[in-house]
C-alpha cells in the first residue's frame, strides 16, 4: 500500500494573485506516510468500547430483517440468484440498522441529558490567536464578505476581536469574477482599516480546497494557534467560536473540534425540507455519532476548529497513485485529515451541543446532485486507506460510513433490478409458474419493519419532541405537521436521489472525473426542456422497471409503482421543488425552525452587511451557470407552472444579465 501512494506532493508556495496579508510565517507541513506506527492516546474514557454497541444492535437488526427476507425468498427453494439478493439486502440492511441505532442513542442522550442550554457568552480569557480562514472558488463575494463582517463585528461587541484574525483565501478563476472579488475586498481592506481582514487569491488551485488551506498553513501557519474552517456559505455566532477557542484551551491534546451547522436561509421547497429535516434529525445522528466516536471524530470540512501545528504535522494529505477519479489527489479531503491526527495520537471531537453555527444548502434536487457527484468520487477514493497501516479502527468505521453511504444507493438500484430478473428467471424456467418470487406471508412484517428502520430518525424525533428536549423546539402541534410533510418529500425524492448516486457511482468506477463544479447557491428556475435531458436515464429506468414488472404480474408492477412514479416525474418533480416558498404559506409555516421562529443576530448581521456592500442579486457576483442543462427559464412559462402546480401567484425576479443572455439564446 504505501509503495503505491505519491507521498511527495509539494509545490511552491503561490503567489501569484493578489495579496492583502500579514508578512509571512512559514510552517512546514511534512509529507505523511499511510503505514505510519497508530500512537494510542492515553487516559481516555470516552468511546472506545461504545461502537461495539452500534455494531451489536446492526447485527441484531439486520438478523431479524435478514430471517423475513430469507423466508419469503425461500418459500419455493433457494437458487444462486435468490442468495446474491438476500446477500445484497443483508448488506445494505445493516448500513440503515447502524444508522438508525446511532439515531437511537443520540435520542436516548437527549432524553435522559439536562435539558439542552444555549453556549455561554461570558467574555474570553485567551493568549492564543486564531485564524478565520474562508476558502472561496468562484463564489459571490459580497455576501462572503458581509458574513465575514457581521462575524468580527460581532466578535468586536463581544471584547474578543483581539483573538480573531479573517483570512480569505480565493482560488477564483473566472476573469469576472476575479475582478469583482477583488474589487470588493480592496474595498473591504480600505473601509477596515487597522483590523485585521486578509486576502490572498491562487493563480492556480493545485489541490482545490485542501491545497488551498495548505498554502496557508504553509505561509502564515506559524502566526496562529488555531484555525477556524468556513465554507463560503458558512456563518457562526461570536459565542460558538469563543466556546470553540475555550475548549480548545481546557484541552491540549484536542486537535480538531467539530459542530453541526445548521441549515439556513432556505428559500425553494427543495431546501426548506432539507433544512427541516437536518435541523429536527441531524441532533439525533450527531449526539449518537458524537458518542461512539469520543476522542476519534471526524471532519466535515467546515464549521470546525483545528490547532494549527497538529495539523501542519500530521495532516498533509498523499496523492492515490493514479489519475482521476480513483486517483490522484483526494477530493474528500476532511475525514482523511480527521483519521491522520488521531492516527498521530490526537483527540477529534464532535460537538453537537455548541449552537450558532450555520450553513446553507443547495437549492434544487440538481445542484445537490451535482454536489452528490463529486462527494461520491470523493468517498470512493478513501477506499484503499481502509487498509492502510495506523489508522484508528473508529476513524476507519468514518471512512467506511462515507462510502457505503453513497454505495447503499448504488445496492438498493442493484436489489430491485435483481428482483425483477429474478421473477424472470422463474418465468423462463417454467412458464406456467406462479410470478410471485416471494411469499406473501410475512411480506408485510418485512416491509413494517423496513419502514420503521429506515423512518426511524423521523419517529424518533417525535419521541424526544415529545419529552420536551428536542433542542431549540417548543412542543407546538404544527412540528408533527412539518414530519409528516418532510416525510412525504422523501418518499417522493428518495428514488430520485438513489437513482442520482448511482450514477454518480457508475460514472466513478467507469474513469468520469467529475471534477470540483463551483457550488450554486441560489438559483431562480429551471427550463423544463433542460430538466428532462437531464433525467432522461431516470424516466427510462422508470419506464423498464414498470414494463418488465407489468409484463409478470399486476402484483409485480404494483410493487413498483412508486418508485417508477418518482423516476418517470423526475423533472417535474425537481421543477416543482425548486419553486420558491411564499413567505405567508401553509408550506414554510409547518416547516419553519427556531432560527426563523427566534432569528439569531449574526444571521440578521449578515445580511444587512451583504445589503450594504450593494450586490443584492448573486448573479452579479455568483458562480456562472453551466452551459448545460441548467439555464434560466423565461419568466411567463415559469409562472405558468407556478399557477399549475401551486394556484399561487410568483414574485417577479429583477433581470439580471445571465436572464437576459438566456432569453436571447
Amino acid at each position: 500500500m504505501d509503495a503505491r501512494v505519491n507521498f511527495d506532493n509539494a509545490h511552491p508556495i503561490d503567489r501569484g494573485g493578489l495579496t492583502i496579508a500579514p508578512p509571512d510565517s512559514p510552517l512546514e507541513m511534512p509529507p505523511q506516510t499511510v503505514g505510519a506506527q497508530h500512537v494510542p492516546c492515553r487516559g481516555e474514557r470516552d468511546g472506545r468500547w461504545r461502537l461495539c454497541v452500534i455494531i451489536a444492535m446492526g447485527f441484531v437488526l439486520t438478523g431479524i430483517g435478514g430471517w423475513q427476507m430469507f423466508q419469503m425468498l425461500g418459500w419455493n427453494g433457494m437458487t444462486t440468484t435468490k442468495w446474491i439478493v438476500l446477500g445484497l439486502f443483508c448488506l445494505n440492511f445493516y448500513w440503515l440498522t447502524t444508522a438508525a441505532s446511532t439515531a437511537a442513542m443520540g435520542a436516548l442522550l437527549l432524553i435522559v441529558r439536562p435539558k439542552w442550554k444555549p453556549v455561554s457568552g461570558e467574555a474570553l480569557n485567551t493568549t492564543t490567536r486564531t485564524a478565520i480562514i474562508i476558502p472561496m472558488y468562484n463564489e459571490w463575494a459580497a455576501k462572503v464578505a458581509g458574513g465575514a463582517e457581521a462575524i468580527y463585528d460581532a466578535l468586536k461587541a463581544a471584547g474578543a476581536e483581539k483573538a480573531f484574525e479573517v483570512f480569505f483565501l480565493s482560488d477564483t478563476q473566472n476573469p469576472e469574477l476575479i475582478r469583482a472579488e477583488e474589487q470588493i475586498f480592496r474595498d473591504l481592506v480600505r473601509r477596515r482599516a487597522g483590523e485585521p481582514f486578509f486576502y490572498r487569491r491562487r493563480a492556480l488551485n493545485r489541490r482545490r480546497k485542501s491545497g488551498n488551506v495548505e498554502d496557508f498553513v504553509r505561509r502564515w501557519g506559524g502566526r496562529y494557534d488555531y484555525m477556524v474552517v468556513f465554507d463560503a456559505d458558512s456563518i457562526m455566532s461570536a459565542p460558538a467560536l469563543m466556546e470553540l477557542v475555550r475548549r480548545m484551551d481546557a484541552n491540549p491534546r484536542t486537535a480538531l473540534i467539530q459542530t453541526l451547522p445548521i441549515i439556513v436561509n432556505a428559500q425553494t421547497i427543495f431546501a426548506r425540507m432539507q433544512q427541516f429535516s437536518l435541523r429536527s434529525y441531524g441532533l439525533l445522528f450527531t449526539y449518537g455519532m458524537a458518542w461512539w466516536s469520543g476522542g476519534s471524530g471526524n471532519f466535515w470540512g467546515h464549521n470546525a476548529i483545528i490547532r494549527v501545528k497538529p495539523f501542519a504535522a500530521h495532516a498533509r494529505l498523499p496523492d492515490l497513485p493514479g489519475k482521476a477519479p480513483l486517483g490522484g489527489p483526494i477530493l474528500s479531503h476532511d475525514f482523511v485529515e480527521a483519521a491522520l491526527l488521531r492516527r498521530a495520537g490526537w483527540r477529534v471531537e464532535i460537538a453537537p451541543d455548541i449552537d450558532g453555527s450555520f450553513e446553507e444548502t443547495p437549492p434544487t434536487l440538481v445542484d445537490l446532485a451535482a454536489r452528490d457527484r463529486r462527494w461520491a468520487q470523493g468517498n470512493i477514493q478513501h477506499t484503499p486507506l481502509l487498509f492502510a497501516k495506523g489508522f484508528n479502527w473508529i476513524s476507519r468505521a468514518h471512512i467506511t460510513a462515507g462510502i457505503i453511504g453513497y454505495v447503499s444507493s448504488f445496492l438498493w438500484c442493484t436489489i430491485v433490478i435483481a428482483g425483477i430478473l429474478l421473477a424472470w428467471e422463474g418465468r423462463l424456467a417454467d412458464p406456467m409458474a406462479d410470478p410471485a418470487i416471494v411469499s406473501p406471508l410475512g411480506a408485510d412484517a418485512l416491509l413494517f419493519f423496513t419502514l420503521s428502520v429506515v423512518l426511524s430518525p423521523k419517529w424518533l424525533s417525535l419521541i424526544v419532541w415529545a419529552f420536551g428536549k428536542l433542542p431549540g423546539w417548543t412542543r407546538h402541534p404544527r412540528y408533527i405537521a412539518g414530519v409528516l410533510s418532510e416525510t412525504l418529500f422523501s418518499v417522493i425524492t428518495a428514488p430520485i436521489q438513489m437513482f442520482s448516486q448511482t450514477i454518480a457511482i457508475i460514472q466513478t468506477l467507469l474513469g468520469q472525473d467529475g471534477g470540483w463544479r463551483p457550488q450554486v447557491r441560489d438559483r431562480k428556475a429551471f427550463a423544463m426542456r433542460d430538466l428532462i435531458r437531464n433525467y432522461l436515464p431516470h424516466t427510462a429506468l422508470a419506464v423498464l422497471l414498470f414494463v418488465f414488472s407489468l409484463d409478470l404480474s399486476i402484483q409485480a408492477a404494483t410493487s413498483v409503482t412508486p418508485m417508477s412514479f418518482s423516476l418517470f416525474f423526475a423533472a417535474p418533480i425537481s421543477l416543482f421543488l425548486a419553486l420558491r416558498v411564499s413567505e405567508s404559506g401553509w408550506l414554510r409555516t409547518v416547516t419553519r425552525t427556531p432560527e426563523e421562529h427566534s432569528r439569531p443576530e449574526i444571521l440578521e448581521a449578515s445580511q444587512r452587511s451583504t445589503m450594504r456592500l450593494g450586490a443584492a442579486d448573486p448573479d452579479a457576483f455568483g458562480p456562472p451557470s453551466p452551459p448545460k442543462p441548467l439555464v434560466e427559464v423565461s419568466e411567463p412559462f415559469r409562472a405558468r407552472i407556478k399557477r399549475m402546480l401551486t394556484g399561487a401567484a410568483l414574485e417577479q425576479p429583477a433581470p439580471t444579465r445571465s436572464t437576459v443572455r438566456s432569453r436571447r439564446r
